[in-house]
C-alpha cells in the first residue's frame, strides 16, 4: 500500500487505485480504469483538476 497525493506516482507504481474524499472512500478500482474512465463524478473531478 502507499499513499500518496502525486497522480502521477500513483499511475506509475501501482495496479489497484482508491481514491478518498473527506475521509469516504469514493471509488477503487484498477488503476487504469480509475484514472481513464472513473466511475464516479468526484474522482473524475479530482483526476482532471477541477478540484484538489
Amino acid at each position: 500500500m502507499i499513499v500518496t497525493h502525486s497522480m502521477q506516482q500513483a499511475a506509475r507504481v501501482s495496479q489497484r487505485t482508491a481514491y478518498f474524499h473527506l475521509g469516504y472512500l469514493i471509488e477503487v478500482n484498477e488503476t487504469e480504469r480509475v484514472f481513464t474512465n472513473p466511475e464516479h463524478e468526484l474522482t473524475e473531478a479530482y483526476i482532471t483538476g477541477r478540484f484538489g
